[in-house]
Formats: structure tokens, sequence, C-alpha cells
């Protein structure tokens, strides 16, 4: 756990170091958001898929954006995110939690002054996964790992696509992702499993255009 904070707090630095001197066209600020997750399967039994809903969860980072002209610009991000899933198991509900650090890259589109689209690609470094249940308030946690023992693999590759409202110094907007690798070493008895995540989210920039 130590470990993995280290890693984010090394990512935040090197990630403000690079913008230094280029303030003229890029803005810099936090996001927050609340991500409502699920995962899609393919050939898995039907004791996987029974009761499986959506898990909510927090995501915090910071991000930049970089104005390429009035119209274009790139949103690159670091994110502490948490993903997951729920699933009925026996009339127990179950909840299985993945903490990722993700790196979104969005080409952003000004439609007008206030509304924006976009879209790009993203990279998760998983940090660590457990499962809790309603019985229980423990923690069960699972390891991170490429074997067919472990029970999350140490990366996800996928698609993000959204829209915003931008006013300012802040913007709401709605972020869905698409997970495109099989994010689970047993593919959760079926042969693949990907992240499904819809994020709703609030972004306050600190630093402004000159």
């Amino acid at each position: 756990m130590i470990r993995s904070k280290i890693k984010f707090y090394l990512i935040i630095l090197l990630f403000f170091f690079q913008f230094k001197g280029y303030t003229d066209k890029i803005k810099l600020g936090f996001n927050t958001g609340i991500n409502l997750s699920t995962i899609t399967s393919s050939n898995s039994s039907e004791e996987f898929n029974l009761g499986k809903g959506f898990l909510p969860g927090l995501a915090v980072g910071i991000l930049s954006e970089y104005f390429v002209d009035d119209d274009y610009s790139l949103v690159i991000e670091a994110n502490y995110s948490t993903k997951g899933f729920t699933m009925n198991q026996m009339g127990v509900r179950v909840r299985s939690y993945s903490k990722y650090l993700e790196i979104p890259f969005r080409l952003k589109y000004y439609s007008s002054n206030d509304l924006a689209f976009e879209m790009g690609p993203y990279l998760g470094i998983a940090l660590k996964e457990y499962i809790k249940n309603n019985i229980s308030s423990s923690k069960v946690y699972g390891q991170i790992g490429n074997d067919f023992s472990d029970v999350l693999k140490p990366f996800d590759l996928g698609a993000q696509g959204g829209v915003s409202f931008n006013k300012n110094d802040f913007s709401l907007g709605i972020i869905i992702s698409y997970g495109i690798l099989n994010i689970r070493p047993a593919g959760g008895l079926g042969n693949s499993v990907r992240n499904l995540n819809t994020q709703v989210r609030f972004n306050y920039f600190f630093s402004k255009l000159e």
C-alpha cells in the first residue's frame, strides 16, 4: 500500500514539472468524481453473471489542458480511481473493488464557449483489489498478476468519451470508459472480463491561461 502511494505522488510531481514554462497555453487543475462501474464478460458461466450490478466509487486526481487552438485542446490526467462490480452469490451481496492509477489522454473539442466533447484512450495501473460483502465488514484482498491464480491483471487499457460544461475556473462533465483488455487472468470463470465505467465529475482549474 505504501509503495502504491509513493508511485502516485511521484507521478503527480512529474505531471506538474513537465508543464513548467508553458503557462500561456495550459490550464492545470484538480478533478473529483463519482464512478458507477461494473464489468462486461464473454463466454462466462450463468453463476458469474447472476445478480451482477454497478458499484459506486470515488475518483480524484489532477489534470492539464493544453490548448492547440481556440476549438481543440489535449487533456492529460493522473487519477486515483475506484472501480469494480457487485454480485449476488447465494443471497449474499458481494462487492469487488479494484483500485487503479489511471492516466487518460483525451482530445477535447469545444463546440461553443461552454460545451465540449472529449474522446481518447486511457491506461490503468492496478494498485490493489479486494472484496467485501453485506454480512461482514472485513476485506479479503486478492493478488495482482498474470498467473491463473491471480485475481486482477496489472494493467487496464481502454477508451473514453464524454461531454462537459465549462465555465471560467470549473467544469462539470460525464465520462464513459470501456476497457479493451481482459483484466482478470482466470477470466472470472469466463474467457474475457472488461471494465465498464460511467463517471460524473467536477473539475477546478487553479492555473489560468495568460
